[in-house]
């Protein structure tokens, strides 16, 4: 039998079961190749929305789709706790003894983490929006406040980039609701200007969406990175403080090592370097993708941005990949390019570059939702999330009308959902 080990649940690994599960799908019925995925959580967590979570306009249960029903039986839970590589053997610690799991071919979508090993303070006095389980906690922080009126004087949003924008974008609609008195946000950037990715082909977007974030109130601090979190205030590599009450870090990814894999080839920030057709260098058998993977992109030849819609393409190309060579086809490079950045703002509106067109407003949110929507794991899951954003943006439109009176906002969905899925 031919195994096929997947480590990791997030967008690379998910695509990659797809279309290892389509192009192999007699040979896994005849029983002759074996799927199995690997991951510590038993939700995939989609992070298109984390701007409409933390402003409540979605529960956390939006963003998290069960993967045992859309994987079946080929789905192991647990934490891989070290590998062979040479024996091709995981060790997985799940509930109760730990086990062997034979791979011949493995892929490693591991991800990335939150920066806790580079910002001190972090992990103790942070709150982070990237890993599922601390996006729970950061929101039952948030609905524990709002439901014992606790204070919240001043909140601090480190990172300028597209997660950094839409957190503290949301976090301030939020606040803004709330009429609890004046909440001061604060976003810290380390690059002279926000949104620098977009910058300078797409300036006018970027340039947008810092004029409604200073519209929102945002209190910008460009050009300095954080030195240290502490309970009640940041302090900033100029010697600068910043009072906060709320610290959340949306900047910057780690690389963990696991452990049986450090003769992997890795850059210098820590991902595994990967050849074209996306095999890690030097190996036959042991395929990269995700966050966790150097791939060369098909113009620049350096590493491809550390993005959703990326690791997907290498998810789909390392399925794609991992069959032709079971099929004794030749393999073919990563030749995906991209297609846009988005990022949601308060008010259902945002910023999208698409196709290199630029679109901002109402316009530009309704684009996001849509093509984040198509990419969701579950078809069931984006049609839930559009109904519920539809009806929040008819609701919104009906109070400006009526001066604020509308109907009662819609059922939102539970917090840990439990549907079936289907890949795409």
């Amino acid at each position: 039998m031919r195994r096929i080990v997947i480590l990791g649940g997030g967008y690379a690994g998910l695509h990659a079961f797809s279309v290892l599960r389509s192009r192999l799908g007699s040979q896994v019925a005849r029983g002759e190749v074996e799927l199995t995925l690997i991951s510590r959580d038993g939700h995939h967590t989609y992070h298109g929305w984390t701007g409409e979570v933390l402003s409540g306009d979605l529960a956390v249960g939006s963003t998290l789709t069960p993967i045992q029903p859309i994987l079946g039986n080929s789905f192991v839970q647990g934490e891989v706790v070290s590998a062979d590589l040479p024996g091709r053997t995981l060790t997985v610690q799940g509930e109760g003894a730990a086990r062997e799991i034979k791979f011949e071919h493995l892929v490693i979508a591991a991800g990335s983490v939150d920066p806790f090993d580079r910002i001190p303070g972090l992990a103790e006095n942070g709150w982070c929006v990237k890993n599922s389980r601390d996006m729970q906690k950061l929101v039952g922080e948030l609905e524990s406040r709002d439901a014992a009126a606790q204070t919240t004087r001043n909140v601090v949003v480190v990172g300028g980039g597209l997660a950094g924008v839409e957190t503290a974008s949301a976090l301030a609609a939020r606040y803004g609701r709330a009429g609890s008195g004046k909440v001061n946000v604060h976003l810290v950037s380390s690059s002279d200007k926000l949104l620098p990715s977009l910058r300078p082909d797409f300036t006018h977007i970027a340039e947008t969406a810092t004029r409604q974030l200073l519209d929102q109130g945002v209190q910008l601090h460009q050009g300095v990175r954080v030195s240290q979190i502490l309970a009640d205030h940041v302090e900033l590599a100029n010697g600068a403080t910043v009072a906060s009450d709320l610290s959340v870090v949306a900047a910057g990814v780690s690389f963990s090592v696991l452990p049986g894999t450090e003769s992997l080839p890795r850059n210098g920030v820590g991902q595994i370097i990967a050849d074209e057709d996306l095999r890690v260098r030097g190996s036959h058998n042991i395929w990269v993708a995700g966050d966790i993977a150097a791939v060369p992109h098909p113009v620049t030849g350096e590493p491809c941005p550390t993005n959703a819609l990326f690791a997907m393409k290498q998810g789909d190309c390392v399925g794609r990949n991992i069959a032709r060579t079971i099929k004794g086809q030749p393999v073919k490079g990563f030749n995906f390019r991209g297609l846009g950045q988005a990022a949601g703002l308060a008010g259902q509106r945002g910023i999208t570059e698409l196709w290199g067109l630029q679109f901002t407003g109402r316009l530009a949110w309704v684009i996001r939702v849509l093509f984040f929507a198509w990419f969701m794991p579950s078809h069931r899951r984006a049609l839930s999330v559009l109904s519920h954003l539809s009806q929040n943006a008819w609701g919104a439109t009906l109070g400006r009308i009526t001066g604020g009176r509308t109907a009662p906002a819609a059922e939102r969905p539970a917090a840990v959902p439990n549907l079936s899925g289907r890949l795409r």
